[in-house]
């Protein structure tokens, strides 16, 4: 857990070799969570789906959406959805940088998928990201992108996300 906020820090000052060891360092650490009794439960919590969403975001901050999409969907598979909101956040990062790497049907077939799931989250972050979604689809000339821009504007009006 500490390595992956090594990582986050890191990335967040551009020091994108540092993100680079950090996320190794927690890769090992990860890897030996399990095994080692010496591990505290509070730093179990961190799970390879972690690992992988700290790796995706250290590729958005270097601008390489396209390498940041496999772990973003490893990430999304790895959470399920016991933890609703964070799955729900966790796609609509998928969806905007899907659409970043210039993937507009599958970056809004994930963000359909997460106003199908979203109807009991009343998160204003999660409306934030879902709203910055649908200006950044807005200029994206396709017709998913419309249709999908429209769907959020209805699903946000109508209360359901």
């Amino acid at each position: 857990m500490i390595a992956l906020r090594d990582a986050n820090v890191a990335t967040h000052t551009g020091d994108l070799s540092g993100a680079r060891r950090a996320l190794s360092r927690a890769v090992t650490f990860q890897g030996r969570a399990d095994a080692d009794t010496d591990v505290p439960n509070w730093a179990q919590f961190a799970g390879p789906f972690e690992v992988d969403y700290a790796t995706a975001d250290m590729y958005v901050r270097a601008a390489q959406p396209k390498r940041a999409v496999p772990f973003l969907h490893a990430a999304v598979r790895g959470i399920g959805g016991d933890l609703a909101r964070n799955s729900a956040s966790y796609r609509v990062k998928l969806a905007g940088v899907l659409l970043d790497a210039g993937e507009a049907d599958e970056a809004c077939g994930e963000m359909s998928a997460v106003l199908d799931a979203c109807g009991g989250i009343a998160s204003p972050r999660l409306l934030g990201k879902i709203r910055e979604f649908q200006r950044a689809a807005c200029r994206v000339d396709s017709t998913a992108a419309r249709e999908c821009g429209e769907r959020i504007r209805e699903t946000v009006r109508g209360g359901t996300a």
